[in-house]
This record gives structure tokens, sequence and C-alpha cells, in this order.
């Protein structure tokens, strides 16, 4: 039980690496004026990228920025979702299963608060191109659909998130490798479902959109095992 805690929570964590908004992101924050709040996130989400790749070392100053942007505002629902997803991580380097247990429920316990948070006005408002719902949801469902479903019971939720973003209009209006994030996760599920053909599909429709980065390093990777 201990190395199958151990495993789901090295995995989970894996899957917050970095729902790729960064390049499109930052052009369009340089033309456009950033808040303070939008520059603290800025900021703590640069932090999130290096824990995302294995930067043990900021782990701790990263949780501790999201901590502060939540107490700053505790109704910004995305700044909760992305302190669940730094505890998550937090959960990868704890000694003892119990303790990365515990780190893993605290960090989903954020998320759902996130998500209940989440209200018609942030369907508008964004923060680096992409609506708050929209990322808000899209950390939930990659978390969700990653977790071992007879300990956490989150499958059904993390799929009708993301039938939920991929339905959405917005969709179509954010920047192009966070499409790819989209239709990369979705192609994750069709694995697990084993639905080899839709996978397929999905990972060549997601490198149209981005081409470069580790999620198409490892689409392209993943087509090759494909035969494709």
């Amino acid at each position: 039980m201990h190395s199958r805690i151990a495993a789901l929570v090295s995995a989970l964590v894996l899957t917050f690496s970095p729902l790729a908004v960064q390049a499109q992101g930052a052009a369009q924050v340089a033309q456009q004026p950033v808040s303070a709040a939008e520059s603290a996130f800025l900021s703590a989400f640069s932090l999130f990228q290096r824990v995302s790749s294995g930067d043990k070392d900021q782990v701790e100053p990263t949780i501790a920025a999201f901590e502060k942007l939540s107490a700053s505002d505790p109704r910004q629902p995305l700044f909760g979702a992305y302190l669940g997803s730094a505890l998550s991580v937090r959960a990868r380097d704890a000694l003892m299963p119990w303790n990365k247990m515990k780190a893993a429920e605290e960090g989903l316990d954020h998320i759902d608060k996130a998500l209940r948070q989440l209200k018609p006005e942030h369907d508008t408002q964004s923060l680096r191109g992409v609506p708050v719902s929209l990322e808000t949801r899209m950390l939930a469902a990659r978390t969700f659909l990653i977790l071992k479903d007879d300990i956490f019971h989150r499958r059904s939720s993390g799929k009708s998130l993301l039938e939920q973003i991929q339905k959405n209009p917005a969709l179509a209006t954010t920047p192009t490798n966070f499409q790819a994030s989209v239709l990369i996760t979705a192609a994750q599920l069709a694995k697990q479902e084993k639905r080899s053909a839709d996978e397929a599909a999905l990972l060549k429709q997601a490198l149209a959109k981005q081409t470069t980065g580790p999620e198409a390093d490892g689409a392209r990777a993943r087509l090759k095992e494909l035969g494709q």
C-alpha cells in the first residue's frame, strides 16, 4: 500500500508541468499593462515551473508564494488551485508514505475549494491570456485523472471537467499551447481507456498547435510508440 501511494503521488506531481502557456502568455503580458497582483502571480508561476522541472529547493518558496497570493485575494480561485498543486509537489518529496498521502489530500482540498469558488465572472477574467475558470478546471482535471480511482475516487469528476473545458467556446481564444495541453490531457485519458486511435489523433492535433517544449516532445515520443 505504501509503495502504491508513493508511486501515485510521484505521478501526480509530474502532471503539473506546466500547463504550457508560458511562451505565448509571456508575449501577451509584454504587450499589456501588468497589475501588481498579476506580476506577483507571474513570479510565483515562475517558481512553480522550476519545481515542476524537479527543483526541490523551490518547493517551499513556491508554496509560500501561492499562500501569500491566496491570502491577499482569497476569492481568486486560480491562486488556490496552484497552491493545491504546489502542496501536491510537497508530497513528492515527503519521506514517509503517510506524509505523502497527507500532503496530496491537503492539495486536493485546496483544488476542491478553488472549484467551488468559480463564478461566471471567472469566465471573462484572465491571466496570461487564459480565462481563470478554464485554467482552474484544467489543473483540477489533470490532477483528478492521474489519481488512482480506487483510492481517491476522482476519475469521474476529472472526465467531467475535461469535457467542460473542451466544450467551452472560450477555449478557442486561449493561447495555442494551452489548447495543446487540453488535447494532450484528453489523449492521456484516451490512453487510460485504451482508445489508441483517439489517442493518436489527439496527440497529432496537439502537435499542430504546439511544436516545441516538454509536452510536444512527449507527444512525439508517444506517437512513435503507437507506430505513428
